[in-house]
């Protein structure tokens, strides 16, 4: 049977859209995917980049509304609307791509499309205006004012809810919602912030200042045994008023290829935990967390790119779906 042929027929829409206040500044995305047909958004999503340019932000939103058609139906037809012409553009193959930030990113929403294809599904990109890219646009707001979301809705309409504390609430009215606090309440959803852990300890302060930008006082900081990796989580663990624990789970080092078995156990103790977590580990150590959460097929661990003192996030909900917030953000390395 063919791809095609396996193609769920289904039509879907990513309304996406990301900004930053100083470009670069105070950063954060906002994502959408909506049922052309009868209009009902399925899922809203929002996050805090830290300190990152627009385009990054704009990029990053494409790539949570890409995922988050994965995990609805990745055999559908997806027709992707953003304000954001170099986005657009380059998408379509028609503007070069010169910055290696872009690339990267590019490349990223490139292989989660060919996924989409693999499906059977199809994935094109429609420029709009601004005042038609509302709903995306609030979202990235909410993230830029520092507040995570995650609603997805269910065929029915009804929700469920993630969010910072000051999570606004979902923007249909009538349907009932159940919030989860958030996670650094300890209320059971899991926010992983992986450090790679760097070369030199030159790089250690520009790495803890970065992370303390991204989660607040008090998150949980563990790390591999290794001598450098350790005293990386002890500085963070200082910037953030709380404890380090070492152990050679996270070294990402055990036999084998692929995903380290060990850190993946160390992984799933965390989400059965919940909280905010900060894991300083090895390039495969943050590729085993990665490529659970995608399901990234063996022939394919290595594919993401991922420099030593480079920050990942993930993030795991109550409801056990788990998508991936951001990628090898090095910027604070420059």
């Amino acid at each position: 049977m063919s791809a095609a042929s396996r193609g769920s027929a289904r039509r879907l829409v990513v309304e996406a859209d990301g900004g930053s206040r100083g470009n670069p500044g105070v950063a954060g995305y906002g994502a959408l995917v909506r049922d052309p047909s009868t209009g009902r958004v399925l899922v809203e999503l929002a996050e805090p980049l830290g300190t990152a340019s627009n385009n990054v932000a704009e990029y990053s939103g494409l790539l949570a509304g890409l995922r988050a058609v994965l995990d609805i139906d990745a055999g559908a037809s997806v027709r992707v609307k953003m304000d954001s012409k170099l986005v657009v553009e380059q998408m379509s193959g028609r503007w070069k791509i010169k910055h290696e930030d872009m690339r990267r990113l590019a490349l990223e929403a490139r292989e989660l499309c060919a996924e989409i294809s693999r499906a059977g599904g199809s994935v094109d990109f429609e420029w709009i205006p601004r005042e038609k890219n509302k709903d995306a646009d609030a979202l990235s707001n909410e993230a830029m004012d520092g507040r995570s979301v995650h609603r997805v809705r269910g065929e029915e309409g009804a929700e469920s809810a993630t969010g910072g504390p000051e999570a606004a609430p979902p923007t249909t009215s009538g349907a009932p919602t159940a919030t989860v606090a958030a996670a650094s309440s300890g209320a059971g959803a899991l926010r992983l912030l992986l450090v790679q852990a760097p070369i030199e300890s030159a790089a250690t302060p520009r790495i803890v200042t970065a992370v303390r930008r991204l989660v607040g006082p008090g998150a949980t900081v563990v790390a591999s045994d290794e001598l450098l990796a350790a005293r990386v989580a002890a500085d963070l663990a200082s910037a953030l008023e709380s404890g380090a624990s070492t152990s050679p789970r996270w070294s990402g080092e055990a036999p084998g290829e692929g995903a380290d078995e060990r850190v993946l156990t160390a992984y799933r103790s965390l989400v059965a935990e919940g909280g905010t977590v900060v894991a300083v580990t090895s390039r495969r150590g943050v590729l085993s967390v990665l490529g659970d959460v995608l399901a990234t097929p063996a022939d394919r661990f290595w594919a993401v790119a991922t420099a030593p003192g480079s920050l990942s996030a993930v993030e795991v909900w109550e409801d056990g779906s788990a998508s991936v917030a951001f990628t090898n953000r090095t910027d604070h390395l420059a």
